[in-house]
């Protein structure tokens, strides 16, 4: 090795993205893997009809490279891509890309002190570092439903979406009701012959506020960055002000926002029923929708609460015995959120595998490095979601890494890694702080592993997270030259 460690990304989504430019700026040698044909992560997989982001537009954009041009408030998922793949062209990262490479397995070597990737065709490649950018939403979530393949008719996964066909005129069976489904049953709604809506659990939903941007403040924009980094400003504030403990007034207020709009736009008793968490916001993902229930009062769409047993030849039965007779069937039930590195087989020092020690739960040192894999990162990492926009934590982590990476090639080390102890305290202190939030309230949500253990969410403040990646604290790491 060099002075300079060789390095390897995995994934071409934002967080790989903005590990590029970090690494490109450091003068480091980097290669980006990715499974896809190009840039763009879950927002080149995620194609589905209305997707769209739940973050304002502007603060879902590198601080780096604002985007002037936004079309509205929130964007929708081709307008994300487009701003994404020219991020990455605009810092040359094509160059440095090996596309349609699905990179399968991870194996640290003690006596080399690289790492070995191995992809899904066998091909072999060594690197010195590595750094995971496949994100927390990366496995679909699919139900073992039984029968499912004495099922005629079509079916797929929200996130790998089938365009071969519409299902305009067709009886389409739509499974769960979190984000995905929030936005994509609205948008084919109109134009089925009968839509079937399983309910599993009722979830909160809040108005969207969304406006169209004018041509004027386009071009105000583009005269003046301050006054659309005032806009994300604004929305960076609002997010670092939040509260996510159960009894906090802006829970409270919150929820009762939620339920006087469904009170307000569901006139139906018994639909309106079916349709009320009893939940604090913030328990499972808060969503926000214009559409949703203005949906169920199409004559054709109907929600069903009774569960789903198993698959029929014709469509689904429920547990109550009427079977629901279908043309497709949409799983909208998200992903393998805290099963995290789902998609990598981890082997670290002494060949510890990484997903037998987290059993448990994941856990990580400020959601980036974990004990026994050295010279191994991850971003959006376990316990880094939900406080503030990803992109912001993107460029706080890749920051991170390259201050480290830096460090390392300063000290002429060859390995990096974190104490077991400064992981462990680290991660008590991070489930003490746990206590009293909305994500232990009584939901289940994809926050939490089946352990009861909350593994995706930062129960501190954006800033706090950012301060605490700065700091460098030298006694948590070892350093091996």
């Amino acid at each position: 090795m060099g002075l300079k460690p060789a390095v390897a990304i995995i994934g071409a989504g934002a967080g790989g993205i903005a590990m590029g430019i970090q690494l490109a700026d450091g003068g480091y040698d980097f290669t980006i893997f990715d499974r896809a044909d190009g840039f763009g992560g879950t927002w080149r997989h995620n194609t589905f009809p209305g997707a769209a982001c739940d973050v304002p537009s502007h603060l879902y954009s590198f601080s780096f490279a604002l985007n002037p041009r936004w079309s509205k408030t929130y964007a929708n998922q081709p307008e994300i891509l487009e701003y994404l793949e020219k991020v990455a062209l605009d810092y040359q990262l094509d160059r440095h890309l090996c596309a349609n490479t699905r990179v399968d397995t991870l194996r640290w070597s003690d006596t080399a002190r690289r790492w070995t990737l191995i992809t899904d065709s066998g091909a072999e490649y060594e690197f010195d570092a590595v750094v995971s950018a496949v994100g927390m939403l990366d496995v679909p979530n699919v139900p073992a439903i039984p029968r499912a393949e004495l099922f005629r008719g079509r079916r797929f996964h929200s996130s790998r979406w089938d365009h071969s066909k519409s299902t305009a005129g067709e009886r389409v069976a739509s499974i769960g009701t979190g984000a995905s489904a929030v936005q994509y049953v609205p948008a084919i709604a109109a134009e089925t012959a009968r839509l079937i809506v399983f309910q599993r659990t009722p979830i909160w939903i809040s108005p969207r506020f969304d406006f169209s941007f004018t041509a004027e403040q386009h071009e105000l924009f583009e005269r003046d960055p301050s006054a659309a980094k005032k806009l994300r400003d604004e929305a960076f504030d609002a997010y670092e002000s939040s509260s996510f403990a159960v009894d906090a007034a802006q829970t409270r207020e919150a929820t009762e926002l939620a339920r006087s709009y469904l009170m307000r736009k569901v006139a139906d008793p018994e639909l309106r029923a079916k349709l009320l968490p009893d939940y604090p916001v913030g328990c499972k993902r808060p969503l926000m929708s214009r559409d949703w229930f203005p949906t169920f009062a199409l004559p054709h769409v109907h929600l069903e609460t009774s569960p789903i047993v198993e698959f029929t030849e014709r469509g689904l039965r429920t547990a109550d015995g009427v079977e629901h007779e279908v043309d497709t069937v949409i799983y909208g039930t998200g992903f393998k959120a805290a099963d995290y590195l789902a998609s990598l087989d981890v082997y670290g020092s002494a060949g510890r595998r990484l997903h037998d020690e987290w059993r448990d739960g994941a856990e990580a040192y400020l959601g980036t490095l974990v004990a026994g894999y050295p010279n191994l990162f991850i971003l959006y990492g376990p316990n880094t979601n939900g406080v503030n926009s990803i992109l912001f934590i993107h460029e706080v982590q890749t920051a991170f890494v390259r201050r480290l990476l830096d460090f390392m090639a300063e000290r002429k080390a060859r390995t990096i890694e974190v104490t077991a102890e400064a992981q462990n305290r680290y991660n008590a202190e991070i489930q003490e702080a746990m206590t009293g939030t909305v994500w232990l309230a009584n939901c289940n949500n994809y926050y939490r592993h089946p352990s009861g253990k909350i593994v995706t969410q930062l129960p501190f403040s954006g800033n706090t997270f950012a301060e605490r990646t700065r700091e460098l604290a030298l006694d948590d790491y070892l350093l091996r030259h």
